[in-house]
């Protein structure tokens, strides 16, 4: 049972919950996932099993595409529905709202929140701001959005207002951080009320299972060479058998091009994956399996 597992993360669990259950349901302590999810947020989450681990650096930079519900007239100290809230202002009308979405469709300076994950001089931000620490020099990241787009009506009630939009970028993307923001630009406090994360690089939420069906046995694990099916593909010769499983250096005359390529058997196992050799015309092993 090696690959990758697609889990639809539901509502309260961290991203290390959803391991620490894989793990009593698989019977495996080797697990490991990419793209940490909120507690409070939904969606699918990229889990490697066994010798799927060793792939999880090939996926980790993959584009993201979210789903969110961001609320106008309120934000928050996590930024999130979890937090307290620390500002308010009265929503009447809002105007422009898809001009100022689709504003962020560029490269896209960010902040990460206080209550995130990153690391600031060996501590976890969150550390910090549990402790009421503010730490005002947080390194920000530049963010690509490839698309974002309101995707419902703009409901107003007790003088606010949420809409969901949808948004597609690249690895890093805070929407928590882009959901204040857009209040931001309208000239409002806001925050996110509602996040689920759709698609992961080429993993899409349609083809993942609840931990209920995981532990009844009704899910598909993909294969290590299916979850690499956006590198190129070699079949190895058999004289090529040798150097393969030594991790040796291999001659470019076998490839088509010279880039990440994932070296299969004829039953398509995954048996290595080799790159280019950065100072000889050759190919060179970076993982063996």
């Amino acid at each position: 049972m090696d690959g990758i597992l697609l889990v639809n993360k539901p509502k309260g669990y961290t991203s290390h919950d959803v391991i620490n259950v894989l793990r009593g349901i698989l019977k495996t302590r080797k697990l490991g996932h990419t793209g940490t999810l909120d507690p409070d947020a939904t969606g699918v989450l990229v889990v490697g099993v066994n010798k799927g681990t060793k792939i999880m650096k090939y996926l980790n930079n993959d584009e993201k595409v979210y789903q969110a519900t961001v609320l106008i007239g309120q934000s928050t100290d996590t930024l999130d529905k979890t937090g307290v809230v620390i500002d308010e202002k009265i929503v009447t009308e809002l105007t422009n709202v898809d001009d100022v979405i689709a504003s962020f469709k560029r490269n896209y300076t960010q902040t990460p929140p206080m209550y995130s994950a990153i690391k600031y001089k060996g501590k976890r931000l969150y550390e910090y701001a549990r402790k009421g620490i503010v730490i005002d020099d947080i390194p920000s990241r530049v963010i690509k959005i490839f698309d974002i787009k309101r995707i419902s009506d703009i409901i107003y009630a007790n003088s606010l207002a949420s809409f969901d939009y949808i948004v597609h970028s690249s690895k890093g993307l805070y929407v928590r951080t882009l959901s204040y923001d857009i209040g931001e630009r309208l000239n409002y406090p806001a925050h996110s009320k509602e996040l689920h994360r759709v698609k992961a690089g080429k993993f899409n939420v349609k083809d993942s299972y609840t931990l209920k069906e995981i532990e009844e046995g009704n899910y598909k694990i993909i294969s290590l060479s299916d979850a690499l099916s956006n590198f190129n593909k070699l079949v190895i010769p058999e004289e090529l058998n040798h150097h393969v499983k030594n991790g040796m250096a291999i001659s470019l005359r076998y490839f088509s091009e010279y880039s990440l390529t994932r070296l299969v058997d004829e039953d398509d196992n995954l048996l290595a994956i080799y790159d280019k050799h950065p100072t000889e015309p050759k190919m060179k092993a970076i993982n063996v399996f």
